[in-house]
C-alpha cells in the first residue's frame, strides 16, 4: 500500500477479511454434498489463496 494506515486500521481490515473467509467458508461447507470432493477441495484452496494474497497486500 502506498499510504499510511493505523494499526489500528490495519486489525479491521485484516479482520473483515477473515471474517469474510470464514463466512465463505461456511457457506461453502454448507453446500459441499452438491459438490464432488475434488471441486470442494478445490474451491477451498482457491478461497484459501485468496485469503493469503489479502493478508499480503496489507
Amino acid at each position: 500500500m502506498n499510504q499510511e494506515i493505523s494499526k489500528y486500521e490495519l486489525i479491521e481490515l485484516i479482520a473483515n477479511d477473515l471474517t469474510a473467509f470464514l463466512q465463505a467458508d461456511a457457506i461453502l461447507y454448507l453446500m459441499k454434498d452438491g459438490y464432488s470432493k475434488e471441486e470442494y477441495n478445490r474451491m477451498f484452496q482457491a478461497m484459501k489463496e485468496d485469503l493469503s494474497t489479502r493478508l499480503e497486500q496489507k
